[in-house]
């Protein structure tokens, strides 16, 4: 029986070891790869296109949805844009199905964050250079690279013939990482009617993280953290360090943690140390012990407690003398409006002679349902092509996506990312030198293509309400 067990190990370890082996392979060859050999492969062709159109706010924003309209100029795809103020453009298509009620709606977002290119060391921000496996500049994961791969999937189902059970929409929206005024905000207020249908919304967001090139997990996201920034300037800096002294913590009571977030943190507990780990499993515990609650990063305690994070002041424009700026970002519950705590800062920051340049709140957020078909078709399109990989509902902080006005509006609304990111590359995503690793990428692109085919497929209908008793799990346990 000993030596039984022990080649059993022996195998599994001689396995790992060929897999780790093929990976390191892979990533060998990919570095070797000339951007032309990469080009020979559409999606890259398209993406280095894409990200080479300047969509920084109005700029672009034009030219960008033209440039995906065009990719769906083919039968039976109904498309149009819609500019609801100069510049700012957004690409509404549809994929007739058998059925309109139970539709699927697509987003993504055409503009991208500022890039400053004095600050970028491997490319220029709308280059789309390819060095190493890497595709470089603003837009190539936030989010060109998702939109390129739901734009693929409804062209390629059209090509095929395919008659979805249930209407496919797209939106590529504009001015998501500004203000939100002039996209799904105010196509949902003046436009309503081409909503009509739509069931389930598949937006950006969701977290997996990967090491050794193989994903360790895939978390889909219902739920955001109330999100709130004050962008503040000053002729000097140390007005801004003073107020980020004296608004450390925001203080107030400590809320239950909601039942997506106690799921999500114990699934993550699997893949952090302890302490950390100890702490999200016992979250009720930890908010009702000072020392401990402040000992949690702010990713986790959002959800708990409202609290506040600053940026250090930077000369505005970057590398240049002048004027001082800052950020403080308030994260609060589920729930909970960060807009009083805003309110706030920027009356004491007014006092001190500070100005705020804008100001941005999500209003208090609430969750899309978990389980439901929706999510079980997501977690289905992982398992076929990362076996074994755990897959849950993870809330995010830190940020506010689009999917909080769906969300509003009673429509599931899921954060999902078929692209494996490690958390090198997460960081670069409004930073320095974004990029995206090809090989990633253009698997991607198929297994978003394999998703879309599979729910045009489904005969079952995606439903508003409140999750599908008969697929959750045991919530007692959680």
């Amino acid at each position: 029986m000993r030596r039984r067990c022990a080649a059993v190990v022996l195998a599994a370890i001689a396995a790992l070891s060929c897999h780790r082996r093929t990976a390191e392979d892979l990533e060998s060859q990919d570095r070797l790869r000339s951007p032309e050999e990469w080009l020979r492969s559409e999606p890259v062709r398209l993406l280095r296109a894409y990200v080479r159109i300047d969509t920084t706010d109005a700029r672009g924003e034009r030219e960008g949805v033209l440039f995906l309209k065009a990719l769906l100029d083919c039968p039976r795809v109904e498309s149009e844009v819609v500019c609801p103020a100069p510049g700012r453009c957004n690409l509404l298509a549809r994929l007739p199905g058998r059925q309109h009620d139970g539709s699927l709606l697509l987003l993504s977002h055409v503009d991208v964050a500022d890039a400053f290119p004095t600050l970028w060391k491997e490319a220029t921000p709308f280059s789309g250079a390819i060095k190493l496996g890497f595709l470089y500049g603003r837009g190539a994961y936030d989010m060109k690279s998702i939109a390129l791969a739901q734009v693929l999937a409804i062209r390629d189902i059209a090509l095929d013939g395919i008659v979805p059970e249930h209407d496919i929409l797209l939106l590529a929206e504009a001015d998501e990482e500004g203000k939100q005024e002039w996209g799904s905000r105010w196509l949902l207020d003046h436009r309503p009617e081409w909503f009509a249908g739509v069931a389930a919304v598949l937006n950006e967001g969701g977290t997996n993280e990967m090491i050794l090139r193989q994903p360790r997990f895939f978390g889909v996201e219902t739920l955001q953290a109330g999100y709130g920034l004050l962008e503040l300037e000053s002729g000097k800096a140390e007005p801004l360090r003073a107020l980020a002294e004296k608004w450390r913590k925001l203080g107030g009571e400590t809320v239950a943690p909601h039942p997506h977030v106690v799921r999500g943190f114990d699934m993550l507990a699997n893949h952090l140390p302890p302490p950390l780990s100890d702490s999200l499993r016992s979250l009720d515990r930890v908010r009702r012990t000072p020392a401990e609650l402040a000992m949690l990063p702010d990713r986790y305690a959002s959800f708990l407690e409202r609290r506040v994070w600053w940026t250090q002041p930077y000369a505005f424009p970057p590398g240049e003398t002048g004027n001082f700026r800052a950020y403080a970002v308030v994260s609060t519950p589920p729930g909970i409006d960060p807009g009083p705590d805003l309110d706030r800062i920027a009356e004491d920051a007014r006092a001190s002679g500070v100005r705020i340049v804008s100001r941005t709140s999500s209003g208090p957020t609430a969750a899309s349902p978990y389980p439901t078909p929706m999510t079980e078709l997501l977690r289905r399109s992982v398992e076929a092509r990362f076996p074994g990989v755990p897959f849950e509902a993870v809330p995010t902080f830190g940020g506010m996506t689009t999917s909080v006005e769906f969300r509003r509006r009673g429509i599931p609304t899921y954060g999902f990312s078929p692209i494996p990111f490690n958390i090198t590359d997460a960081a670069r995503r409004h930073g320095n030198d974004e990029r995206i690793y090809l090989r990633d990428f253009i698997e991607g692109v198929e297994a978003y293509r394999d998703l879309v085919a599979d729910f045009a497929a489904s005969p079952e209908t995606l439903s508003r309400d409140r999750g599908d008793p008969t697929l959750a799990r045991n919530e007692s346990a959680q």
